[in-house]
C-alpha cells in the first residue's frame, strides 16, 4: 500500500507498507520524526522508504565493513539481532552531511533489512521486514542535516533510550591498555610464557593481560574440535588460579577467552550437548550450540560462572556469539524462538548469576559484529573485528564502534607489526587505534630495542591523551574512504586530538581548544593546516617514538605546512 510520503518527511519520495501494516507519525523531535508501524497478529510487518538520493556518496551502517559507498537495492541485505549489527543507517554526501537517516527499536529481535540505490526511481531505499509475531515497530527518520558522527550517535542514543536496562558502567580495567596473547602465540601458550611477557608488558604501560585461545584442554591445530569442556590444559597451565594470581601480582588484571557456543566432537561435553547443536561450523571442525534451548543457556551460564569463580579472573573475552545467527530462519525449537531474544536471555542469565555470586563487576569483551546498543547492558568492552596488522581496518572498525557505542569502551583488535619496520611500524598501528584502547600482541622479549622504546613511549603518550580520545566528542571526515581525519575534543580539559590518515588539509576551526595534538598517521613528511581565525603560538614536534625532536616558530598565516615527521606528532598551542 502506497502512503503519501510527504506527510512523513519532505525528502522521502516513496513509502510503501506491506499488506496489513499501518503507519502513524508523531511531531518531530531533536532526533527526527517518530514513526510507529503496526500489523495484526499473523501478518508480516513490513515497510519500504525511498529517500532523495541527492549528492550521496555513501551509506553508513554498523555492518558496512569495507563497503563504504552505495550498493544497489538488490544487493544490500542484512539480518540484525542482538549479536549481529543493529537496525540503523545514514545516507551522506562528500561533505560528511547526512541526507537521510533512520533507526528502529529492534536491537535485540531479528529484523530483515534491504537497502540500496533504486535503479528505477533514482532514490535510496530502506526496506524492513519483521517476523509475523512482531505486531509493533517504532522507528525514527531523520531529515537532512548534521554530520555523520552527530547523526549516528543520536540514532544510537535513541535506540539505547528504548531499552529498559541501562548500559553497564565500565570499570577502570576496561580503559587500560592490553597485552593479548593471540597473534603473538595463537594457541601455543603456557603459564610460564605469559608470566614472562606480562613482566615486560606492565612496565610498558599495559595493565591487563588477555589470555586468548589456547589455555583450554584440546586446544591444538587452530581448530575448535576440543571446545566445550572449558577446563585448563594441565600441561600448559597446571594451576590456572595460581597463574592468574602471579600475573595480578605483577600489576595486571586478567581476562580469559571463551567461546561458549562452540562444541567440538572431541570434548567430553559433546555426548550430552550434541542434540542441541545441529549447525556445523565446518572450517573450525565444531558445532554451534543453539541458545534457543533453555538447557543450553543454563549450561553456558554455569560454565562462565565457574571460570570466574574457580580462577579468580577479572573478565571474560566472550567470542563467536554471532555464530548463533546460524539458527536464524531455521524451524523454531526450545522455549525462545527468536535468536536475538535467546541470546539476550543467555547473557542476562549469566549476568544475574555473576551478580548473585558477588562478581557483578566482571568485565565482558564483545567483538564486532555484535555491536547492538542493547548489548551494552551485558558487556563493557566492544572490540574491533579481527584484522591482523591491518591499520586501515583497525581505524575504520574502531571508529565505527565509537560512533555506535553507548556506554561501552571500544578496544582495538590486537596490534601486530613487522619487527623490521622500525618505530614507524609501531606508530602506524597505535595511531590507527588511538581513539580506542590499544591491545598489543607482539612477543616483547624479542622486540628490537628501537621498537621497544617506541612502544613504551607511545603507550605512555596514549595514556596521557586517554581522557581526550576516550571521553571527548568525536567528529570525522572522509567516511566513505574509511575516515581521512578523526578528531576528539574534550572541552572541559581544553584539549583536542586530530588524527590525519590521508594527505588532506586539516582545518583548525574556531571551536577547537587551545591545545591540539596533531597526529601525522601517514608517510608524508609534513601536514598542512588551515588556521582560519586562529594563530599557532607554539608547536612541539615529536618523533614516532613520542620523543621531542624540535619546535616550530609561531605563525599567523592561514595555511601552514608543519614539518611533522612521517608517523610523528605535534602539540600545537592556538590563540
Amino acid at each position: 500500500m502506497l502512503v503519501d510520503a510527504a506527510t512523513v518527511l519532505p525528502h522521502v519520495t516513496l513509502l510503501r507498507l506491506g499488506p496489513g501494516t499501518n503507519l502513524s507519525t508523531e511531531p518531530p523531535t531533536q532526533v527526527g520524526v517518530p514513526v510507529t508501524l503496526t500489523a495484526p497478529a499473523g501478518a508480516e510487518l513490513s515497510v519500504r522508504f525511498e529517500a532523495e538520493l541527492g549528492d550521496a556518496v555513501g551509506y553508513w551502517h554498523p555492518s558496512q565493513g569495507s563497503m563504504r559507498t552505495l550498493p544497489a537495492d538488490w544487493a544490500g541485505k542484512l539480518v540484525t539481532s542482538l549479536v549481529h549489527s543493529a537496525p540503523m543507517g545514514a545516507l551522506y554526501n562528500a561533505d560528511g552531511q547526512v541526507l537521510f537517516g533512520w533507526a528502529a527499536d529492534r536491537p535485540v529481535d531479528e529484523l530483515t533489512i534491504r537497502y540500496g540505490v533504486s535503479e528505477e526511481h533514482k532514490t535510496f531505499a530502506v526496506e524492513l521486514h519483521a517476523a509475523a509475531d512482531e505486531q509493533r515497530l517504532q522507528m525514527v527518520l531523520t531529515a537532512a542535516g548534521g554530520s555523520v558522527s552527530e547523526v549516528v550517535q543520536r540514532l544510537a542514543g535513541w535506540m539505547s533510550a528504548r531499552i529498559d536496562t541501562p548500559a553497564l558502567s565500565a570499570p577502570t580495567l576496561a580503559t587500560e591498555p592490553v597485552y593479548s596473547t593471540w597473534y603473538t602465540f595463537t594457541q601455543d601458550i603456557s603459564a610460564e610464557v605469559i608470566e614472562s611477557e606480562a613482566a615486560l608488558a606492565v612496565p610498558m604501560g599495559c595493565r591487563t593481560v588477555f589470555i586468548d585461545d589456547g589455555w583450554q584442554r584440546l586446544a591444538v591445530g587452530r581448530g575448535y574440535q576440543g571446545c566445550g569442556d572449558w577446563v585448563p590444559d594441565p600441561d600448559k597451565f597446571p594451576d590456572l588460579r595460581a597463574h592468574v594470581r602471579r600475573v595480578r601480582a605483577l600489576g595486571a588484571g586478567v581476562v580469559l577467552w571463551v567461546a561458549p557456543l562452540l562444541l567440538g566432537t572431541n570434548s567430553d561435553a559433546y555426548a550430552d550437548l550434541a542434540k542441541y547443536a545441529t549447525q556445523r561450523r565446518t572450517p573450525d571442525d565444531c558445532f554451534v550450540l543453539d541458545p534457543r534451548h533453555r538447557e543450553v543457556r543454563e549450561h553456558l551460564a554455569e560454565v562462565c560462572l565457574r571460570l570466574v569463580t574457580d580462577y579468580e579472573i577479572d573478565g571474560l573475552k566472550i567470542d563467536f556469539l554471532d555464530t548463533a545467527m546460524r539458527y536464524q530462519g531455521t524451524p523454531p525449537v526450545g522455549d525462545i524462538h527468536d535468536v536475538g531474544e535467546a541470546m539476550a536471555a543467555l547473557l542476562g542469565l549469566l549476568r544475574t548469576r555473576l551478580d548473585q555470586a558477588g562478581h557483578g563487576d566482571v568485565v565482558f569483551e564483545f567483538r564486532q559484529p555484535y555491536v547492538s546498543p542493547a548489548i551494552a547492558r551485558f558487556g563493557q568492552i566492544l572490540r574491533a573485528s579481527d584484522c591482523p596488522a591491518d591499520a586501515v581496518v583497525n581505524l575504520r572498525s574502531t571508529i565505527d564502534c565509537r560512533l555506535l557505542s553507548v556506554g561501552q569502551v571500544v578496544h582495538t583488535d590486537p596490534m601486530m607489526w613487522s619487527p623490521n619496520g622500525g618505530p614507524e611500524a609501531v606508530a602506524q598501528q597505535i595511531y590507527a587505534g588511538m581513539f580506542s584502547v590499544p591491545q598489543i600482541s607482539m612477543r616483547l622479549a624479542d622486540l628490537p630495542a628501537d621498537q621497544a622504546e617506541a612502544l613504551t613511549g607511545l603507550i605512555g603518550w596514549w595514556r596521557d591523551l586517554a581522557p581526550v580520545v576516550l571521553e571527548g566528542s568525536i567528529e570525522v571526515t572522509g567516511t566513505e574512504r574509511g575516515y581521512t581525519t578523526v578528531r576528539a575534543v574534550h572541552d572541559a580539559l581544553g584539549r583536542a586530538v586530530v588524527g590525519v590518515y590521508a594527505p588532506v588539509v586539516v582545518d583548525l576551526e574556531a571551536d577547537l581548544p587551545s591545545e591540539v595534538t596533531l597526529v601525522n598517521a601517514t608517510p608524508a613528511s609534513s601536514v598542512v593546516v588551515r588556521t582560519h581565525t586562529r594563530s599557532i603560538t607554539a608547536a612541539v614536534l615529536r618523533s614516532p617514538s613520542a620523543t621531542d625532536v624540535g619546535a616550530v616558530s609561531p605563525s599567523a598565516a592561514d595555511l601552514v605546512e608543519l614539518p611533522i615527521a612521517p608517523y610523528g606528532t605535534a602539540v600545537l598551542t592556538l590563540s
